[in-house]
């Protein structure tokens, strides 16, 4: 007995048949809710795709680190801001650059994986990756699109 396809497969199945086959029939304000209904189907299966990864777990302990604080993602966020806004986390500390950088890329990701700006970032953040990670003094500001201080 052959077993259903995995649920990515069923979006991906559904996505190209709006795409490919309803959407060109439309016009107008169907067409449109139809690619936002494609839109939003790629959105999850991206998502789902990315399930093995546990992208909340790595955030939580990047906050951890940063905060040295624990607890829910929501709770270690806003204690973030508050370490941020009180100047107790430096906006030029290397740690909370490289949690900004992995965090907003890893939302890219999922929401716009095609966007030229986001491939561009991806490619200048595996080159500058290794730049975060060393101590900075006062005087070098590290600057991680382009991977000099």
């Amino acid at each position: 007995m052959q077993g259903l396809p995995d649920n990515t497969a069923l979006l991906a199945s559904v996505e190209a048949f709006l795409k490919d086959q309803v959407i060109p029939g439309l016009d107008g304000a169907g067409s449109f809710r139809a690619r936002v209904s494609a839109n939003v189907l790629g959105m999850v299966r991206r998502y789902l795709e990315q399930g093995g990864v546990d992208g909340a777990h790595d955030e939580r302990e990047m906050l951890t680190q940063l905060t040295g604080k624990k607890g829910t993602l929501l709770g270690q966020t806003a204690e973030l801001c508050h370490q941020i806004a009180e100047r107790e986390v430096a906006l030029d500390d290397p740690r909370l650059q490289e949690y900004l950088w992995r965090t907003i890329l890893a939302r890219v990701a999922v929401d716009q994986p095609n966007y030229s700006g986001y491939k561009r970032a991806v490619e200048q953040w595996e080159a500058a990756a290794d730049s975060l990670t060393a101590p900075l003094s006062d005087d070098e500001p590290f600057n991680p699109l382009s991977g000099e201080r």
